[in-house]
């Protein structure tokens, strides 16, 4: 038997490999970014959303007066609608 026979398909196997594992671990740090930047984009949505509560409660209890309640809510509900909007369109990206 013809030992090149042998050699050829292992050494077209390796240089197969070689030059598709780059694009492979390419693939999953990309998964891995995606991943990342959702359960970020998560944590920051569920952040505004408790000081949201927060300074409901705070208000109901007579710590803030009126003025400054409406001005933080003000600020609160935009950041909560671009947390939310920026989760909702990484969902998308995943799916």
């Amino acid at each position: 038997m013809d030992p090149t026979f042998l050699l050829t398909p292992i050494i077209l196997i390796s240089v197969v490999i070689f030059i598709a594992w780059p694009l492979i671990q390419e693939g999953e740090a990309n998964l891995c970014q995606e991943e990342s930047q959702l359960v970020s984009a998560i944590a920051e949505k569920e952040a505004v959303l408790m000081g949201l509560k927060d300074l409901e409660m705070d208000f109901r209890m007579g710590k803030l007066s009126e003025e400054d309640y409406q001005n933080s809510r003000e600020e609160l509900e935009t950041r909560a609608l671009q947390a939310i909007e920026h989760v909702e369109s990484l969902e998308k990206k995943k799916k």
